[in-house]
């Protein structure tokens, strides 16, 4: 599968998470609009630069953990020499994080919130910092809170994170973690309006329809799925790179005529 093709992946999987960060998010990004001049507040236009920006900052700490992801997945292919059968497995293996993805969302599989302890820890030194930035009150400052942002504990962002490490390349895992975080986007968008509203919508299957969507993609980019496409550019890369034959000619001295 091309590297385009598993970027949209990750942006739709980032669309359709957009309820999970409407709810889980949705008092961060609440408290940074409180925070904000009430000018800027009333301002649609000034309002959408801030939480662009904000956002943006995000999407940096995304690519920069998709990054050091993929380039632990490239470490673990050039040391063990993994050949295209085994990139095939790691295809699949990908394949299983989105459906759990979709069942964690779905409220199914509740076992990857377990995920977070993981940051947790880097979220205690980071927590404070962040805290410091409120209120926004420059384009700058609205871009490192969005940079420190990006390193909360989510148990769907580090699922995520697996799956980009899984593509065993760190520019790739950069750019699969910048789309997954740009799908993202509009759900961050809303939650500065839906903050204290959407609580109530969490018990009418929203979560769950959306969890199962994630779960029907996967199942779609499996049936879809070639293979030979996996090591097709690799493959070709190889074809340029080799050397060409040279042909020889023998050039046979002329027969002497008798």
């Amino acid at each position: 599968m091309s590297i385009s093709s598993q970027l949209f992946e990750f942006l739709v999987v980032g669309l359709l998470s957009a309820i999970h960060c409407l709810i889980m998010c949705g008092g961060i990004v609440g408290a940074l609009t409180i925070s904000l001049p009430i000018q800027t507040r009333q301002s649609p236009k000034a309002l959408f630069e801030i939480l662009a920006i904000f956002s943006l900052g995000r999407l940096v700490s995304y690519a920069l953990a998709g990054f050091f992801a993929g380039l632990f997945g490239e470490l673990l292919v050039n040391t063990f020499s993994l050949q295209e059968s085994h990139s095939q497995i790691l295809y699949s293996l990908s394949l299983v994080v989105l459906v759990g993805i979709g069942l964690h969302i779905a409220g199914w599989f509740p076992e990857v919130a377990r995920l977070e302890k993981v940051g947790s820890r880097l979220w205690r030194w980071i927590e404070p910092v962040a805290q410091s930035l409120l209120p926004v009150e420059s384009r700058f400052q609205a871009l490192i809170l969005g940079f420190l942002w990006g390193w909360l504990p989510c148990g769907v962002t580090y699922s995520v994170l697996i799956w980009s490490a899984l593509l065993g390349d760190s520019l790739s895992g950069a750019l699969a973690m910048g789309a997954f975080g740009l799908g993202t986007v509009p759900g961050i968008l809303m939650a500065s309006y839906f903050s204290g509203r959407f609580h109530r919508y969490q018990k009418k299957g929203l979560k769950r329809g959306l969890g199962i969507l994630i779960i029907l993609l996967a199942l779609i980019f499996g049936f879809l799925w070639n293979p030979h496409d996996l090591h097709r550019h690799d493959f070709s890369n190889q074809q340029e790179t080799c050397p060409t034959p040279i042909a020889t000619h023998n050039h046979m001295a002329p027969e002497v005529v008798k």
